[in-house]
């Protein structure tokens, strides 16, 4: 089979053209399905961080509900000397008693003012505040061992500080009760105008009136504790401990005290810190509290802070730690021993105006549908108003007012109103699979332009690629026909012989061997209809008998002799043969 080169090579063009087509298509219709599900509405440097990832929004709606919880305290440390003379002397000498604060962190989970922290957060285990009570005294101590004592030689802070840790100097502690006060946050605040930490407006905090359920360090370590003049705040829902599994990623919120680098500056000091860490176990105290074991940066000062999942709900309280030249490992209380308290008390946890505001106002302001900016201006401006002491709220204001005023918007009302955001979200919520279905109806009709158009071209070229009949591939030679009235059989064309080798050419006697079938297969039938000699094979024409050249039998010539036809004489007398009449050739 031979194909000509000018063809080949068209169809070989083409067949590229449509594979160029065809992955023009897909790579068109993956923009499209990308740029229809990508989001529109963050820009950098947005107030919030990468408002489109769901934990970095459940993290920011949190913020302003996590406190920083400081718990005072005065002790008094006497120890006992080996002197004969001065036995007990207790340090400071005056009547003050030394001050001490101990900082921890909690959150608002309800709307009437009870916050969830650790319980050794507002009471101090005396382990913890014998250590804290031992290093303010050391330096007192060590004087007066000095001075009075005579010590040869003398001692210093530190060297009376690991004498009392270790007992090797004698001691007795003794304290007031502790005072406890929860800081907001400046994620709620906002930078505060005062530097120094004294100077913080009241607002700004309030005093624990009470501890409404605890359940002591050396159990479940968990506290809820109840604040007055804060009503209708942030809060977070509890969530459920008992999903949490090992490399689980959790986020803690909190104050921890290796943050607190600017001294007494106000607005350092309220500044939360959000370190992420990782579930390496679940473990049980000895008393069957549920405990979550956590690798990460969590340090004094987190404790009590939330533990939040990948959905914004508490499911760990910061409780504490075990330090080793090796490493820290740090634990967390399961929300299932806080839940077990608030429903003791039967608090109610859903959540109030504000957080309802304040939720749905985060979300407008992270979507991506039109309108949001305007929808999502407008509520903080509510909120702004409403609550005016909630400062946090200026920056996501600030940038959500510029993102309005280039947002585009239907013409026919400067600010879309909440019913028609809502169906515009949902029409806009399925443009993109509107997108991907045209994408994909018209790859689909590309590729069967391509391929109609590719077999039309395969048709067109197929008589070029077929052999006439005189190719040395067909085994017989076929006579062209001689008679006006003969015919065409069927198994032959202008082409060569297309139905089997079996069938002989038109015009000539049966093959003397015939091609024989294969075993187990009928006989080969002819799709021409069958040839039927006559008795003589002239042809009369002119009315003289003219012998067929065709036929090697004998014929009778015009002279009534009876002979083979070797040439056009006869063969007994020489009489010549009339003259051979014209042929009509016939053409397909």
């Amino acid at each position: 089979m031979f194909i000509h080169m000018s063809e080949y090579t068209s169809a070989k063009r083409w067949y590229q053209l449509v594979s160029v087509l065809v992955m023009l298509g897909i790579v068109c219709l993956t923009l499209l399905g990308v740029t229809g599900n990508s989001p529109k509405a963050y820009a950098d440097g947005i107030p919030g961080g990468n408002v489109s990832d769901p934990v970095v929004r459940a993290v920011d709606i949190a913020k302003p509900a996590v406190v920083r919880i400081i718990t005072m305290l005065n002790g008094q440390l006497t120890v006992h000397f080996a002197s004969s003379v001065n036995k007990d002397v207790t340090f400071p000498q005056s009547n003050s008693g030394y001050q001490i604060a101990l900082s921890g962190s909690g959150t608002f989970i309800t709307a009437t003012g009870e916050i969830l922290t650790a319980d050794h957060v507002v009471t101090p285990p005396k382990q913890d505040l014998d250590q804290f009570l031992q290093q303010q005294a050391a330096q007192d101590v060590a004087t007066y061992m000095d001075q009075v004592l005579k010590a040869n030689p003398p001692v210093s802070a530190d060297q009376v500080t690991a004498q009392l840790a270790s007992g090797q100097l004698s001691s007795t502690s003794q304290y007031s009760s502790p005072q406890s006060r929860v800081y907001l946050s400046t994620a709620y605040t906002g930078p505060l105008s005062v530097t120094n930490f004294q100077d913080v407006p009241s607002n700004v905090y309030a005093p624990v009136d009470r501890i409404e359920r605890q359940s002591s360090f050396t159990d479940k370590d968990v506290a809820i504790i109840h604040v007055s003049n804060m009503n209708d705040m942030a809060m977070v829902q509890l969530g459920d401990s008992s999903s949490v599994q090992q490399l689980d990623n959790l986020t803690i919120i909190g104050f921890p005290g290796n943050g607190d680098v600017a001294g007494n500056t106000a607005t350092d000091l309220l500044t939360l810190s959000v370190n992420q860490v990782s579930v390496s176990s679940i473990k049980t105290t000895d008393s069957g509290a549920p405990l979550i074991q956590v690798g990460g940066n969590v340090e004094h000062g987190d404790s009590g802070g939330p533990a939040l999942d990948n959905n914004g709900t508490i499911v760990g309280i910061v409780s504490f730690g075990a330090a080793s030249g090796q490493g820290n490992t740090s634990f967390l209380q399961a929300s299932s021993s806080a839940s077990a308290l608030v429903q003791s008390l039967g608090l109610n946890t859903t959540p109030g105006p504000f957080q309802k505001a304040w939720f749905q106002a985060f979300t407008d302001y992270s979507s991506n549908i039109p309108g949001h900016w305007h929808k999502a201006q407008n509520e903080f401006k509510q909120i702004a108003t409403t609550y005016p002491q909630f400062k946090g709220v200026q920056p996501y204001l600030d940038y959500a007012t510029t993102q309005a005023k280039i947002e585009k918007v239907p013409q026919t009302q400067s600010t879309p109103h909440p019913q028609q955001l809502t169906q515009t979200a949902s029409i806009s919520s399925s443009i993109p699979w509107i997108v991907i279905g045209v994408g994909a109806v018209l790859l689909a009709i590309l590729l069967l332009f391509g391929v109609i158009v590719f077999r039309r071209r395969r048709v067109k070229r197929t008589p070029a690629t077929t052999m006439p009949a005189s190719s040395s591939n067909s085994p017989t030679q076929i006579a062209p026909p001689v008679m006006q009235s003969s015919s065409i059989s069927p198994s032959q064309s202008a082409y060569g012989r297309q139905v089997n080798d079996a069938l002989t050419a038109f015009g000539a006697p049966p093959s003397p061997n015939p091609q024989s079938p294969r075993p187990g297969q009928p006989p080969a039938q002819s799709f021409a209809p069958q040839y039927m000699p006559t008795q003589s094979s002239t042809v009369s024409t002119n009315s003289a008998t003219v012998p067929s050249t065709n036929s090697g039998a004998l014929v009778h010539w015009p002279c009534g002799h009876m002979n083979r036809p070797v040439a056009r004489y006869c063969s007994v007398c020489g009489e010549p043969a009339p003259p051979k009449p014209p042929v009509r050739k016939f053409e397909q």
